[in-house]
């Protein structure tokens, strides 16, 4: 195998596991240290592709849509946002966080429940629906994000007791859920930590994603709601927090 056949192969590699290492380049492909190092060096200037000590691993940086400019009708968001909705029974006090997603999952909730949520698209879903008791936490509204934000928001989270958390997420990588808000990162924080279920919708193209603001990490996580199973090392992370993945039938591109 020549190197650009071997890089091609690695590249593949790393975007569907997330990572490898210089040992794993010399062990699959019987090469030296010398000539892993030399393709190591070589990948690491490929788009989304970092070097780190021993290796290489995914690092997509995402440019950051504004609510008007997210796509409002994607048929796999619309797909997994009405099951997550399937997952709210009878009575159920819940958290939904602002964005695209939250409002899907509003729309398709008919079940008798209680809201809790910083999204006014959320609130006009369910405006009409008397058998959904609803709670719009205050705060200041967010004209990049469409969500209501800030430490009076955070404060009022505070007071509630959750069943199920559905937290929106833009980004998600080894280190958890990623925003491009301190605002929204705290809270999105605040909301897991006074649910008992927290329950996040991720399309795979959010997989090995990063944005600024560290917000959950694996640890707040319980389930992770998809159109696609997730590369390795998120897997991997999945596994050692003890994070339940649902993939949707249908919803694969």
């Amino acid at each position: 195998m020549t190197q650009d056949e071997r890089l091609i192969a690695l590249e593949n590699h790393i975007k569907k596991y997330g990572k490898i290492t210089i040992d794993e380049i010399c062990h699959t492909y019987g090469i030296s240290y010398d000539s892993a190092r030399r393709d190591v060096v070589k990948l690491s200037s490929y788009p989304g592709i970092l070097r780190i000590r021993g290796g290489l691993i995914l690092d997509e940086k995402k440019v950051s849509l504004s609510f008007e400019q997210k796509p409002k009708q994607s048929p796999i968001k619309q797909k997994l946002a009405e099951f997550g909705a399937s997952l709210v029974k009878e009575h159920d006090i819940i958290f939904v966080d602002a964005g695209t997603t939250g409002a899907s999952l509003a729309y398709y909730l008919n079940v008798s429940s209680s809201v809790i949520t910083n999204s006014l698209e959320c609130l006009n879903e369910i405006s009409s629906k008397p058998n959904i008791r609803k709670c719009v936490l205050g705060g200041t509204f967010d004209d990049f994000s469409h969500a209501i934000l800030g430490d009076m928001t955070i404060e009022q989270i505070k007071k509630f007791q959750a069943n199920k958390a559905f937290i929106g997420v833009s980004a998600l990588s080894e280190s958890g859920i990623t925003t491009d808000l301190e605002t929204d990162a705290n809270l999105k924080r605040a909301m897991a930590q006074q649910a008992t279920q927290v329950i996040c919708i991720v399309e795979a193209s959010e997989f090995n994603t990063q944005l600024m603001y560290q917000s959950c990490s694996w640890s707040d996580i319980d389930f992770i709601v998809t159109n696609h199973n997730p590369p390795e090392n998120i897997v991997k992370q999945m596994e050692l927090h003890g994070v339940e993945l649902i993939v949707v039938s249908g919803t694969s591109k």
